[in-house]
């Protein structure tokens, strides 16, 4: 069995919600449909998490981008894939509120049903927010049926060295992604950065992920008399299932952290890729104490430094 040394935990966004159901209401867990639900969007995240990490790792290899990518067929297959992964774990979420919490019957769209639910909780769950996600969500739709053009770029010259970038067109060939620091190659005509691109929807995923779940505990809790801030059982059993159910473990959390302060690092700078070494670690270290990334402050060590310190 393989082991990564190097893996480390991510804080599970579904924790507390697990946690109240567990020791509240079982019978919902034990329900096949709610398991497989919350075991699928775990497994998808990873898939998302890693696919960003390739990409990054990869587009270092120019060999390989030279001898195997000359239609783009990687580059493009993880951009896509990308697109499809942050909308699978999307659906996944409202799939589970609307086991938990939402009625059968509900008024306009998803989009508009959803931003009336969270309109009560806007200012204290401040990533309960959707226009990203209409946004990349409409691109993702737009590759699924056609009538856009999503086109990859292998660029290594004098101003950007080894990035794989790329663009969403319209018919018109207009820009489908508009300009921004973090992810905009601004030397080649504002294309998108796809590591850096892909790491800052992960971030506003998994900020909303978070927000979201808070939101559903607190809705399906509002009504009961239960103490939503203790959510632990003292039996052994339950302590190895609070465990396992607190954290993700996570291959490639450094690779991920490390484009994560390099995309930072570029918005302080204004895009200028030249500056970036310029921009103080601690200006960095501040933003990931804001929306969208608050999953910086949110990682531990992997099972193998705590099994080397228990030993």
């Amino acid at each position: 069995m393989y082991f990564d040394v190097n893996s480390k935990r991510v804080d599970s966004p579904m924790y507390k919600l697990i946690m109240y159901l567990n020791k509240y209401e079982p019978e919902i867990l034990d329900d096949d449909s709610i398991h497989f639900l919350f075991k699928n969007l775990k497994t998808h995240f990873k898939k998302l998490f890693y696919t960003v990490a390739y990409i990054s790792k990869i587009q270092k290899d120019s060999d390989f981008i030279k001898n195997y990518d000359q239609t783009s067929v990687v580059s493009i297959s993880s951009v896509e894939y990308c697109y499809y992964k942050i909308s699978t774990i999307f659906d996944i979420a409202y799939q589970i509120a609307d086991k938990l919490i939402f009625p059968s019957k509900k008024e306009g769209n998803r989009y508009e049903f959803l931003e009336r639910q969270f309109e009560v909780y806007s200012n204290k769950l401040i990533a309960l927010q959707l226009d990203w996600y209409k946004s990349l969500n409409k691109i993702r739709n737009r590759i699924v049926h056609g009538g856009i053009t999503v086109n990859p770029f292998y660029v290594n010259d004098e101003n950007v060295e080894n990035r794989i970038c790329f663009q969403a067109y319209n018919s018109n060939l207009d820009d489908l992604i508009n300009p921004h620091y973090m992810y905009s190659n601004q030397y080649n005509n504002n294309i998108n950065f796809a590591d850096n691109y892909f790491v800052f929807h992960t971030h506003l995923l998994y900020s909303y992920l978070t927000d979201f779940f808070e939101f559903v505990l607190a809705e399906f809790s509002k009504d009961k008399i239960h103490d939503v801030k203790n959510l632990s059982l003292d039996d052994l059993p339950y302590e190895f299932f609070e465990r396992d159910q607190k954290t993700w473990l996570l291959s490639e959390v450094d690779t991920f952290a490390e484009i994560t302060k390099k995309m930072i690092a570029l918005q302080l700078a204004d895009g200028d890729l030249h500056h970036i070494n310029q921009v103080k670690s601690e200006d960095i270290e501040n933003f990931f104490h804001n929306f969208p990334f608050t999953m910086m402050t949110r990682i531990s060590q992997g099972d193998w430094v705590l099994a080397e310190n228990e030993s």
